[in-house]
């Protein structure tokens, strides 16, 4: 499963914590929680440190999201 098709109804606010422009562990605790276990799903390690953690799943955001944007 993709993010894409995942996330669908929530790709502008993905793009929007992506851009920096709102933090999805504030705006959107429970979406950003999905996240957290769709990347766990993948097999993705995360730190004990949330900050640690947000800035890779915002990394991991950004890199699904450019393949998203080169699909169309």
């Amino acid at each position: 499963m993709t993010l894409n098709s995942r996330f669908k109804k929530n790709l502008n606010d993905l793009r929007a914590a992506a851009n920096g422009e709102n933090y999805l562990d504030i705006k959107n605790p429970k979406l950003y929680k999905k996240v957290l276990r769709f990347y766990e799903d993948q097999g993705i390690e995360f730190y004990d440190d949330p900050y640690d953690t947000y800035e890779l799943v915002v990394d991991l955001l950004k890199e699904d999201l450019q393949k998203v944007e080169s699909e169309y």
